[in-house]
């Protein structure tokens, strides 16, 4: 069942945490296209055969991970949105715990994608 705040705190409190979780979702994308193209500048350095294949892995694995995290984004503008707003008899159309688990599970894949390209990245390094 969708959260619909009842007091002005609540709308406010909620809004806020929209507009955090839109800034969060702009690091993390930020970050990703910054992955990418160290990813890029990886494969010009490298001919071996077994980096790239794990590199192109990882490269659908970030662009999979950019969709998730545009989409992620859309559906708390559309929160945002209705919060703004506050039509009379019209749900908000996203539950705030969903948004809520999915914003910390969105945080939490993402630090272990991220660890995980790091120690592949070091590793060629070596």
């Amino acid at each position: 069942m969708p959260y619909d705040p009842s007091t002005e705190t609540d709308i406010a409190a909620y809004r806020e945490a929209c507009n955090n979780w839109i800034r969060t979702l702009k690091a993390l994308r930020e970050d990703n296209a910054s992955l990418i193209n160290r990813l890029a500048a990886a494969l010009k350095e490298t001919t071996r055969r077994s980096f790239i294949e794990e590199a192109e892995e990882f490269q659908l694995t970030m662009l999979d991970r950019e969709e998730s995290l545009i989409l992620l984004r859309h559906e708390i503008g559309e929160q945002l949105d209705w919060l703004n707003k506050q039509p009379a008899g019209v749900s908000s159309p996203h539950p705030y715990a969903v948004l809520k688990n999915d914003m910390e599970g969105m945080m939490q894949e993402y630090e272990r994608l991220k660890v995980a390209f790091l120690i592949f990245i070091a590793a060629e390094k070596v």
